[in-house]
Protein backbone atom coordinates (compact mmCIF):
# COMPACT_ATOMS: atom_id res chain seq x y z
CA UNK A 1 0.00 0.00 0.00
CA UNK A 2 1.36 3.42 -0.89
CA UNK A 3 2.01 5.59 2.16
CA UNK A 4 0.92 9.24 1.96
CA UNK A 5 3.64 11.82 1.87
CA UNK A 6 2.88 14.69 4.25
CA UNK A 7 4.10 18.19 3.33
CA UNK A 8 3.90 21.40 5.33
CA UNK A 9 3.06 24.94 4.38
CA UNK A 10 4.85 28.16 5.41
CA UNK A 11 3.09 28.30 8.79
CA UNK A 12 4.09 24.76 9.68
CA UNK A 13 0.63 23.19 9.26
CA UNK A 14 0.46 19.90 7.38
CA UNK A 15 -0.95 20.19 3.87
CA UNK A 16 -3.57 17.89 2.34
CA UNK A 17 -2.00 14.65 1.08
CA UNK A 18 -3.27 12.06 -1.35
CA UNK A 19 -3.15 8.29 -1.22
CA UNK A 20 -3.63 5.82 -4.05
CA UNK A 21 -6.14 3.08 -3.26
CA UNK A 22 -5.37 -0.48 -4.21
CA UNK A 23 -7.83 -2.38 -6.38
CA UNK A 24 -9.26 -4.29 -3.41
CA UNK A 25 -9.73 -1.09 -1.38
CA UNK A 26 -11.72 0.75 -4.04
CA UNK A 27 -15.52 0.65 -3.41
CA UNK A 28 -16.18 -0.10 -7.10
CA UNK A 29 -13.80 -3.07 -7.28
CA UNK A 30 -16.41 -5.72 -6.42
CA UNK A 31 -19.05 -4.46 -8.93
CA UNK A 32 -16.33 -4.21 -11.58
CA UNK A 33 -15.13 -7.76 -10.95
CA UNK A 34 -18.69 -9.08 -11.11
CA UNK A 35 -19.32 -7.16 -14.33
CA UNK A 36 -16.30 -8.72 -16.03
CA UNK A 37 -17.11 -12.23 -14.78
CA UNK A 38 -20.74 -12.10 -15.92
CA UNK A 39 -19.74 -10.61 -19.28
CA UNK A 40 -17.26 -13.43 -19.86
CA UNK A 41 -19.86 -16.07 -19.01
CA UNK A 42 -22.46 -14.42 -21.24
CA UNK A 43 -19.97 -14.22 -24.11
CA UNK A 44 -19.05 -17.89 -23.76
CA UNK A 45 -22.72 -18.86 -23.92
CA UNK A 46 -23.55 -16.87 -27.06
CA UNK A 47 -20.35 -18.05 -28.77
CA UNK A 48 -21.00 -21.70 -28.00
CA UNK A 49 -24.69 -21.77 -28.97
CA UNK A 50 -25.51 -21.50 -32.67
CA UNK A 51 -28.42 -19.71 -34.33
CA UNK A 52 -28.95 -17.14 -31.59
CA UNK A 53 -30.56 -13.76 -32.36
CA UNK A 54 -28.12 -11.11 -33.56
CA UNK A 55 -29.34 -8.58 -31.01
CA UNK A 56 -27.60 -10.63 -28.31
CA UNK A 57 -24.28 -9.48 -29.76
CA UNK A 58 -25.42 -5.88 -29.34
CA UNK A 59 -26.21 -6.63 -25.70
CA UNK A 60 -22.79 -8.24 -25.34
CA UNK A 61 -21.06 -5.18 -26.80
CA UNK A 62 -23.00 -2.83 -24.53
CA UNK A 63 -22.12 -5.03 -21.57
CA UNK A 64 -18.43 -4.85 -22.54
CA UNK A 65 -18.59 -1.06 -22.74
CA UNK A 66 -20.11 -1.01 -19.27
CA UNK A 67 -17.23 -3.12 -17.95
CA UNK A 68 -14.69 -0.75 -19.49
CA UNK A 69 -16.60 2.21 -18.06
CA UNK A 70 -16.47 0.79 -14.53
CA UNK A 71 -12.78 -0.08 -14.88
CA UNK A 72 -11.96 3.43 -16.09
CA UNK A 73 -13.93 4.87 -13.17
CA UNK A 74 -11.89 2.79 -10.72
CA UNK A 75 -8.57 4.01 -12.12
CA UNK A 76 -9.81 7.60 -12.41
CA UNK A 77 -10.87 7.84 -8.76
CA UNK A 78 -8.20 5.76 -7.05
CA UNK A 79 -6.33 8.83 -5.75
CA UNK A 80 -8.10 10.07 -2.62
CA UNK A 81 -7.32 13.08 -0.49
CA UNK A 82 -6.38 12.64 3.15
CA UNK A 83 -7.34 15.46 5.48
CA UNK A 84 -4.35 16.17 7.75
CA UNK A 85 -4.80 16.67 11.48
CA UNK A 86 -5.10 20.30 12.51
CA UNK A 87 -3.54 21.89 15.53
CA UNK A 88 -6.88 22.84 17.02
CA UNK A 89 -10.14 21.17 16.14
CA UNK A 90 -12.62 23.74 14.92
CA UNK A 91 -15.66 21.45 14.76
CA UNK A 92 -16.94 17.91 15.20
CA UNK A 93 -14.95 15.08 13.64
CA UNK A 94 -16.78 13.43 10.78
CA UNK A 95 -16.65 9.62 10.97
CA UNK A 96 -17.66 6.77 8.70
CA UNK A 97 -20.77 4.63 8.97
CA UNK A 98 -20.57 1.06 10.20
CA UNK A 99 -21.77 -0.25 6.84
CA UNK A 100 -19.17 1.68 4.83
CA UNK A 101 -16.42 0.69 7.22
CA UNK A 102 -17.50 -2.97 7.03
CA UNK A 103 -17.57 -2.93 3.23
CA UNK A 104 -14.12 -1.33 3.20
CA UNK A 105 -12.67 -4.05 5.41
CA UNK A 106 -14.45 -6.75 3.43
CA UNK A 107 -12.97 -5.38 0.22
CA UNK A 108 -9.50 -5.60 1.74
CA UNK A 109 -10.05 -9.29 2.50
CA UNK A 110 -8.87 -10.73 -0.79
CA UNK A 111 -9.80 -14.33 0.08
CA UNK A 112 -13.41 -13.38 0.89
CA UNK A 113 -13.66 -11.23 -2.25
CA UNK A 114 -12.31 -14.03 -4.42
CA UNK A 115 -14.74 -16.48 -2.79
CA UNK A 116 -17.65 -14.16 -3.56
CA UNK A 117 -16.61 -14.09 -7.20
CA UNK A 118 -16.37 -17.89 -7.26
CA UNK A 119 -19.86 -18.30 -5.76
CA UNK A 120 -21.37 -15.76 -8.16
CA UNK A 121 -19.75 -17.50 -11.12
CA UNK A 122 -20.93 -20.94 -9.97
CA UNK A 123 -24.48 -19.74 -9.37
CA UNK A 124 -24.62 -17.98 -12.74
CA UNK A 125 -23.41 -21.13 -14.47
CA UNK A 126 -25.82 -23.45 -12.62
CA UNK A 127 -28.93 -21.30 -12.81
CA UNK A 128 -28.03 -20.06 -16.30
CA UNK A 129 -27.90 -23.65 -17.51
CA UNK A 130 -31.37 -24.23 -16.09
CA UNK A 131 -32.76 -21.07 -17.70
CA UNK A 132 -31.17 -21.90 -21.06
CA UNK A 133 -32.59 -25.42 -20.90
CA UNK A 134 -36.11 -24.11 -20.36
CA UNK A 135 -35.74 -21.52 -23.14
CA UNK A 136 -34.31 -23.74 -25.87
CA UNK A 137 -35.60 -27.26 -25.19
CA UNK A 138 -38.54 -26.86 -27.62
CA UNK A 139 -36.55 -25.15 -30.38
CA UNK A 140 -34.85 -26.61 -33.48
CA UNK A 141 -31.51 -26.13 -31.71
CA UNK A 142 -32.43 -28.80 -29.16
CA UNK A 143 -33.35 -31.32 -31.87
CA UNK A 144 -29.80 -31.54 -33.22
CA UNK A 145 -27.84 -34.30 -31.42
CA UNK A 146 -24.53 -32.48 -31.90
CA UNK A 147 -25.63 -29.03 -30.77
CA UNK A 148 -24.33 -27.28 -27.69
CA UNK A 149 -27.77 -27.72 -26.15
CA UNK A 150 -27.72 -31.51 -26.54
CA UNK A 151 -24.16 -31.86 -25.26
CA UNK A 152 -24.00 -29.40 -22.36
CA UNK A 153 -27.51 -28.20 -21.41
CA UNK A 154 -29.77 -31.26 -21.57
CA UNK A 155 -29.10 -33.28 -18.41
CA UNK A 156 -31.69 -35.95 -19.29
CA UNK A 157 -30.58 -36.94 -22.81
CA UNK A 158 -29.46 -40.59 -22.91
CA UNK A 159 -26.93 -41.81 -25.47
CA UNK A 160 -26.18 -45.51 -25.12
CA UNK A 161 -23.29 -45.26 -27.59
CA UNK A 162 -21.32 -42.98 -25.25
CA UNK A 163 -21.68 -44.76 -21.91
CA UNK A 164 -18.94 -44.07 -19.32
CA UNK A 165 -16.89 -42.00 -21.73
CA UNK A 166 -13.93 -40.15 -20.13
CA UNK A 167 -13.58 -36.36 -20.42
CA UNK A 168 -12.72 -35.07 -23.89
CA UNK A 169 -13.32 -32.03 -26.11
CA UNK A 170 -16.98 -32.98 -26.65
CA UNK A 171 -17.96 -34.10 -23.14
CA UNK A 172 -15.91 -31.87 -20.84
CA UNK A 173 -16.67 -33.89 -17.69
CA UNK A 174 -17.25 -37.23 -19.42
CA UNK A 175 -20.50 -39.23 -19.40
CA UNK A 176 -22.25 -41.49 -16.89
CA UNK A 177 -23.49 -45.07 -17.17
CA UNK A 178 -26.43 -43.99 -19.36
CA UNK A 179 -24.38 -41.79 -21.68
CA UNK A 180 -25.64 -38.54 -20.16
CA UNK A 181 -23.29 -35.57 -20.20
CA UNK A 182 -21.78 -35.18 -16.73
CA UNK A 183 -21.09 -31.46 -17.24
CA UNK A 184 -24.79 -30.78 -17.82
CA UNK A 185 -25.76 -32.93 -14.84
CA UNK A 186 -23.19 -31.22 -12.62
CA UNK A 187 -24.61 -27.79 -13.49
CA UNK A 188 -28.18 -29.01 -12.99
CA UNK A 189 -27.25 -30.65 -9.69
CA UNK A 190 -25.57 -27.43 -8.61
CA UNK A 191 -28.76 -25.43 -9.03
CA UNK A 192 -30.62 -27.92 -6.81
CA UNK A 193 -27.85 -27.92 -4.18
CA UNK A 194 -27.79 -24.12 -4.11
CA UNK A 195 -31.58 -23.99 -3.87
CA UNK A 196 -31.57 -26.46 -0.97
CA UNK A 197 -28.98 -24.39 0.87
CA UNK A 198 -30.64 -21.02 0.25
CA UNK A 199 -34.27 -22.02 0.87
CA UNK A 200 -33.53 -24.17 3.91
CA UNK A 201 -31.41 -21.37 5.38
CA UNK A 202 -34.21 -18.87 4.76
CA UNK A 203 -36.69 -21.15 6.56
CA UNK A 204 -34.32 -21.58 9.49
CA UNK A 205 -33.75 -17.81 9.67
CA UNK A 206 -37.45 -16.99 9.77
CA UNK A 207 -38.13 -19.53 12.52
CA UNK A 208 -34.93 -18.93 14.48
CA UNK A 209 -35.07 -15.13 14.45
CA UNK A 210 -38.77 -15.06 15.36
CA UNK A 211 -38.35 -17.61 18.15
CA UNK A 212 -35.16 -16.15 19.60
CA UNK A 213 -36.31 -12.53 19.39
CA UNK A 214 -39.60 -13.35 21.13
CA UNK A 215 -37.87 -15.31 23.89
CA UNK A 216 -35.24 -12.65 24.51
CA UNK A 217 -37.64 -9.71 24.40
CA UNK A 218 -40.35 -11.04 26.72
CA UNK A 219 -37.95 -12.83 29.09
CA UNK A 220 -39.09 -14.43 32.33
CA UNK A 221 -41.21 -17.54 32.13
CA UNK A 222 -41.79 -17.10 28.41
CA UNK A 223 -38.03 -17.14 27.83
CA UNK A 224 -37.56 -20.17 30.07
CA UNK A 225 -40.32 -22.18 28.40
CA UNK A 226 -39.25 -21.35 24.84
CA UNK A 227 -35.57 -22.04 25.42
CA UNK A 228 -36.28 -25.33 27.24
CA UNK A 229 -38.02 -26.46 24.05
CA UNK A 230 -34.88 -25.53 22.13
CA UNK A 231 -32.75 -27.48 24.62
CA UNK A 232 -34.94 -30.57 24.21
CA UNK A 233 -34.70 -30.37 20.43
CA UNK A 234 -30.93 -29.94 20.72
CA UNK A 235 -30.79 -33.26 22.55
CA UNK A 236 -32.39 -35.13 19.65
CA UNK A 237 -30.20 -36.43 16.82
CA UNK A 238 -30.30 -33.91 14.01
CA UNK A 239 -30.17 -36.39 11.15
CA UNK A 240 -32.80 -38.57 12.85
CA UNK A 241 -35.27 -35.68 12.77
CA UNK A 242 -34.60 -34.99 9.09
CA UNK A 243 -34.98 -38.67 8.18
CA UNK A 244 -38.20 -38.84 10.23
CA UNK A 245 -39.68 -35.82 8.43
CA UNK A 246 -38.70 -37.19 5.02
CA UNK A 247 -40.16 -40.59 5.95
CA UNK A 248 -43.45 -38.94 6.88
CA UNK A 249 -43.48 -37.05 3.59
CA UNK A 250 -42.77 -40.24 1.64
CA UNK A 251 -45.62 -41.93 3.48
CA UNK A 252 -47.84 -39.01 2.53
CA UNK A 253 -46.96 -39.49 -1.14
CA UNK A 254 -47.65 -43.22 -0.83
CA UNK A 255 -51.13 -42.58 0.58
CA UNK A 256 -51.80 -39.97 -2.08
CA UNK A 257 -50.89 -42.34 -4.91
CA UNK A 258 -53.16 -45.04 -3.55
CA UNK A 259 -56.16 -42.86 -2.83
CA UNK A 260 -56.09 -40.40 -5.74
CA UNK A 261 -58.04 -42.69 -8.10
CA UNK A 262 -60.58 -43.49 -5.39
CA UNK A 263 -61.16 -39.81 -4.68
CA UNK A 264 -61.65 -39.08 -8.39
CA UNK A 265 -64.19 -41.94 -8.64
CA UNK A 266 -66.08 -40.63 -5.60
CA UNK A 267 -66.19 -37.11 -7.06
CA UNK A 268 -67.57 -38.51 -10.33
CA UNK A 269 -70.36 -40.32 -8.44
CA UNK A 270 -71.28 -37.12 -6.60
CA UNK A 271 -71.31 -35.22 -9.90
CA UNK A 272 -73.65 -37.83 -11.41
CA UNK A 273 -76.09 -37.43 -8.52
CA UNK A 274 -75.30 -40.73 -6.78
CA UNK A 275 -74.41 -39.72 -3.22
CA UNK A 276 -75.26 -43.12 -1.71
CA UNK A 277 -72.86 -44.99 -3.99
CA UNK A 278 -70.21 -42.33 -3.37
CA UNK A 279 -70.53 -42.68 0.41
CA UNK A 280 -70.37 -46.47 0.15
CA UNK A 281 -67.19 -46.30 -1.92
CA UNK A 282 -65.69 -43.83 0.53
CA UNK A 283 -66.34 -46.21 3.43
CA UNK A 284 -64.90 -49.17 1.53
CA UNK A 285 -61.70 -47.36 0.54
CA UNK A 286 -61.40 -45.43 3.84
CA UNK A 287 -61.49 -42.06 2.12
CA UNK A 288 -62.08 -39.13 4.50
CA UNK A 289 -61.14 -35.50 4.93
CA UNK A 290 -57.61 -36.35 6.06
CA UNK A 291 -57.08 -38.43 2.93
CA UNK A 292 -58.21 -35.58 0.71
CA UNK A 293 -55.89 -33.23 2.57
CA UNK A 294 -52.97 -35.64 2.08
CA UNK A 295 -53.68 -35.87 -1.66
CA UNK A 296 -53.91 -32.09 -1.99
CA UNK A 297 -50.65 -31.62 -0.09
CA UNK A 298 -48.88 -34.26 -2.19
CA UNK A 299 -50.06 -32.55 -5.38
CA UNK A 300 -48.74 -29.16 -4.25
CA UNK A 301 -45.57 -30.18 -2.38
CA UNK A 302 -42.73 -31.57 -4.48
CA UNK A 303 -40.18 -33.97 -2.92
CA UNK A 304 -37.44 -31.37 -3.35
CA UNK A 305 -39.53 -28.76 -1.53
CA UNK A 306 -40.11 -31.30 1.23
CA UNK A 307 -36.34 -31.57 1.66
CA UNK A 308 -36.09 -27.76 1.80
CA UNK A 309 -38.60 -27.67 4.63
CA UNK A 310 -37.15 -30.68 6.46
CA UNK A 311 -33.65 -29.22 6.60
CA UNK A 312 -34.96 -25.76 7.46
CA UNK A 313 -37.19 -27.03 10.29
CA UNK A 314 -34.23 -28.55 12.13
CA UNK A 315 -31.58 -25.89 11.39
CA UNK A 316 -33.07 -22.97 13.31
CA UNK A 317 -31.97 -23.88 16.83
CA UNK A 318 -28.56 -22.19 16.71
CA UNK A 319 -30.03 -19.05 15.16
CA UNK A 320 -32.63 -18.92 17.94
CA UNK A 321 -29.92 -18.99 20.60
CA UNK A 322 -27.81 -16.37 18.84
CA UNK A 323 -30.82 -14.06 18.41
CA UNK A 324 -31.94 -14.49 22.01
CA UNK A 325 -28.52 -13.57 23.36
CA UNK A 326 -28.37 -10.43 21.21
CA UNK A 327 -31.92 -9.36 22.09
CA UNK A 328 -31.24 -9.71 25.83
CA UNK A 329 -28.57 -7.02 25.46
CA UNK A 330 -30.63 -4.82 23.12
CA UNK A 331 -33.99 -4.73 24.88
CA UNK A 332 -32.74 -2.28 27.54
CA UNK A 333 -31.26 0.18 25.05
CA UNK A 334 -32.53 3.76 25.01
CA UNK A 335 -34.26 3.53 21.63
CA UNK A 336 -36.20 0.44 22.76
CA UNK A 337 -37.25 2.16 25.99
CA UNK A 338 -38.30 5.23 23.98
CA UNK A 339 -40.45 3.08 21.70
CA UNK A 340 -42.13 1.52 24.74
CA UNK A 341 -42.78 4.92 26.29
CA UNK A 342 -44.74 6.11 23.24
CA UNK A 343 -46.93 3.00 23.33
CA UNK A 344 -45.42 0.92 20.52
CA UNK A 345 -46.52 -2.69 20.52
CA UNK A 346 -44.10 -5.49 21.23
CA UNK A 347 -44.31 -6.86 17.70
CA UNK A 348 -43.50 -3.47 16.21
CA UNK A 349 -40.57 -2.95 18.58
CA UNK A 350 -39.11 -6.34 17.68
CA UNK A 351 -39.61 -5.89 13.94
CA UNK A 352 -38.63 -2.20 13.60
CA UNK A 353 -36.06 -1.60 16.33
CA UNK A 354 -34.46 -4.87 17.44
CA UNK A 355 -34.25 -7.16 14.40
CA UNK A 356 -32.60 -4.49 12.14
CA UNK A 357 -29.77 -4.28 14.67
CA UNK A 358 -29.23 -8.03 14.35
CA UNK A 359 -28.50 -7.98 10.62
CA UNK A 360 -24.77 -8.48 11.18
CA UNK A 361 -25.04 -11.79 13.08
CA UNK A 362 -27.89 -12.90 10.80
CA UNK A 363 -25.87 -12.35 7.62
CA UNK A 364 -22.82 -14.11 9.03
CA UNK A 365 -24.90 -17.03 10.26
CA UNK A 366 -26.58 -17.33 6.86
CA UNK A 367 -23.31 -17.61 4.97
CA UNK A 368 -22.15 -20.30 7.39
CA UNK A 369 -25.46 -22.20 7.37
CA UNK A 370 -25.79 -22.49 3.59
CA UNK A 371 -22.71 -24.75 3.21
CA UNK A 372 -23.75 -26.80 6.24
CA UNK A 373 -27.19 -27.44 4.74
CA UNK A 374 -25.66 -28.27 1.35
CA UNK A 375 -23.39 -30.82 3.03
CA UNK A 376 -26.35 -32.33 4.89
CA UNK A 377 -28.29 -32.61 1.63
CA UNK A 378 -25.31 -34.36 0.06
CA UNK A 379 -25.24 -36.83 2.94
CA UNK A 380 -28.97 -37.50 2.62
CA UNK A 381 -28.58 -38.03 -1.12
CA UNK A 382 -25.74 -40.44 -0.40
CA UNK A 383 -28.12 -42.40 1.84
CA UNK A 384 -30.73 -42.44 -0.93
CA UNK A 385 -33.09 -40.02 0.85
CA UNK A 386 -32.39 -37.01 -1.35
CA UNK A 387 -33.58 -36.10 -4.81
CA UNK A 388 -34.64 -38.90 -7.13
CA UNK A 389 -34.21 -39.44 -10.86
CA UNK A 390 -34.33 -37.73 -13.27
CA UNK A 391 -33.38 -34.90 -10.91
CA UNK A 392 -29.94 -34.88 -9.35
CA UNK A 393 -27.79 -32.93 -6.92
CA UNK A 394 -24.10 -32.85 -6.22
CA UNK A 395 -24.65 -35.35 -3.42
CA UNK A 396 -26.52 -37.86 -5.59
CA UNK A 397 -23.92 -37.49 -8.35
CA UNK A 398 -21.13 -38.16 -5.85
CA UNK A 399 -23.03 -41.23 -4.62
CA UNK A 400 -23.33 -42.57 -8.17
CA UNK A 401 -19.66 -41.85 -8.79
CA UNK A 402 -18.58 -43.66 -5.64
CA UNK A 403 -20.72 -46.66 -6.56
CA UNK A 404 -19.07 -46.80 -10.01
CA UNK A 405 -15.53 -46.97 -8.61
CA UNK A 406 -13.81 -50.34 -8.91
CA UNK A 407 -10.27 -51.66 -8.95
CA UNK A 408 -10.30 -53.00 -12.50
CA UNK A 409 -11.64 -49.91 -14.25
CA UNK A 410 -12.07 -46.82 -12.06
CA UNK A 411 -14.40 -44.25 -13.57
CA UNK A 412 -12.75 -41.45 -11.63
CA UNK A 413 -14.52 -38.55 -13.35
CA UNK A 414 -17.93 -39.62 -12.03
CA UNK A 415 -16.82 -38.81 -8.48
CA UNK A 416 -14.11 -36.20 -9.01
CA UNK A 417 -16.11 -33.39 -10.64
CA UNK A 418 -19.21 -33.42 -8.36
CA UNK A 419 -16.99 -33.73 -5.28
CA UNK A 420 -14.77 -30.88 -6.49
CA UNK A 421 -17.81 -28.68 -7.17
CA UNK A 422 -19.35 -29.16 -3.73
CA UNK A 423 -15.95 -28.76 -2.03
CA UNK A 424 -15.30 -25.49 -3.86
CA UNK A 425 -18.74 -24.16 -2.93
CA UNK A 426 -18.37 -25.15 0.74
CA UNK A 427 -14.92 -23.58 1.10
CA UNK A 428 -16.05 -20.39 -0.66
CA UNK A 429 -19.10 -19.94 1.56
CA UNK A 430 -17.00 -20.48 4.68
CA UNK A 431 -14.40 -17.94 3.54
CA UNK A 432 -17.20 -15.44 2.84
CA UNK A 433 -18.65 -16.06 6.29
CA UNK A 434 -15.28 -15.53 7.96
CA UNK A 435 -14.75 -12.33 5.98
CA UNK A 436 -18.18 -10.96 6.86
CA UNK A 437 -17.71 -11.84 10.52
CA UNK A 438 -14.44 -9.90 10.63
CA UNK A 439 -15.89 -6.99 8.66
CA UNK A 440 -19.07 -6.63 10.72
CA UNK A 441 -17.34 -6.92 14.09
CA UNK A 442 -17.04 -3.36 15.47
CA UNK A 443 -14.43 -4.51 18.01
CA UNK A 444 -12.14 -5.45 15.15
CA UNK A 445 -12.06 -1.90 13.76
CA UNK A 446 -8.55 -0.56 13.48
Amino acid sequence: MDQPATTFDETGDPMTATRRLSWAEHPLSIPTNLCWVTWGLFTLIIVAIDDLPEWLWIVDAAWLLGCFRLTWQVFRTRDVAIAPPTRAASGPVEGTSLYRDAMHRLGRNQLATLSMGVIVLMMLACFGQRVAYELFRNTPIAASPDSFFALHLDHTRINEKEELKPPDKVHWFGTDALGRDLFARTLYGGHISFMVGIVATAVSLVIGVTWGASAGYFGGRVDDAMMRIVDVLYGLPFMFLVILILALVNGLYSVARQQREHIEAIDVLYAEGKPLEAQTLALEKEVNGSTRWAVWLADNLSPIMAMFLALGLVSWLTMARITRGQVLSLRQRDYVMAARSVGARSGRIIARHIVPNLLGPIIVYSTLTIPAVMLEEAFLSYLGLGVSEPDCSWGSLAKDGLAALNVLKPYWWLLTYPAAAISLALFSFNFIGDGLRDALDPKGKR
